[in-house]
């Protein structure tokens, strides 16, 4: 299954954790860009009955925090709530792409690469936040480095995702990231007519 539609022009956006998906993933909405955010989908997807049903047959257990905890200690239990999630994810991606009037679409995947989902798009962006922006985050969100270092080990780094992205955007200042969004926005939309 591909995101690719006539007419329209699918990006995916990826990036490590804490390095500003969501908030590149607004300013291409205010450029006028179509956007599905994968983050947005998985947390519907936490609350419908049928699903907490199956993760907690595979986890054995229904709270967020504690799947977060069991599913980033053991490969397993990550390999089976992704077995899950991804093809309900993927489905729901598909009908927005579909259901999206804009001819620019921008889809926000933390697991892009490590999905094989970047085959999926016309081209693919990876966030690169500097380290200084990256402490600051962490405060933000209360979240420790030492939980920080082990979810990132179990996605590609942000070298690795770079490394395999069309485009790279530096992230060390919300205004800096605005910046290059609307530049390389206003470059697609010239191109794309």
């Amino acid at each position: 299954m591909s995101f690719h539609t006539k007419n329209k022009w699918v990006i995916g956006l990826t990036g490590p954790m804490l390095s500003g998906k969501s908030t590149a993933l607004s300013y291409f909405a205010a450029c006028g860009a179509g956007t599905v955010s994968c983050d947005e989908i998985v947390r519907e997807l936490y609350i419908c009955p049928a699903v907490l049903k199956k993760i907690h047959a595979a986890l054995g257990t229904t709270e967020k925090t504690e799947i977060a905890a069991r599913v980033f200690k053991n490969a397993a239990k990550r390999s089976a709530l992704e077995q899950i999630l991804h093809p309900l994810i993927l489905k729901r991606v598909q009908a927005q792409i579909k259901n999206c009037k804009q001819p620019i679409i921008v889809v926000e995947v933390p697991l892009l690469f490590e999905a094989g989902w970047e085959r999926k798009t016309d081209l693919n962006i990876a966030l690169w936040a500097d380290e200084k922006s990256l402490s600051l985050r962490l405060k933000e969100r209360n979240i420790s480095l030492t939980q920080y270092q082990r979810r990132s080990r179990q996605q590609l780094s942000a070298a690795q995702k770079a490394q395999r992205a069309d485009v790279v955007f530096f992230h060390t200042s919300k205004a800096q990231l605005k910046r290059q969004v609307t530049h390389f926005y206003n470059a697609l939309s010239l191109l794309h007519k």
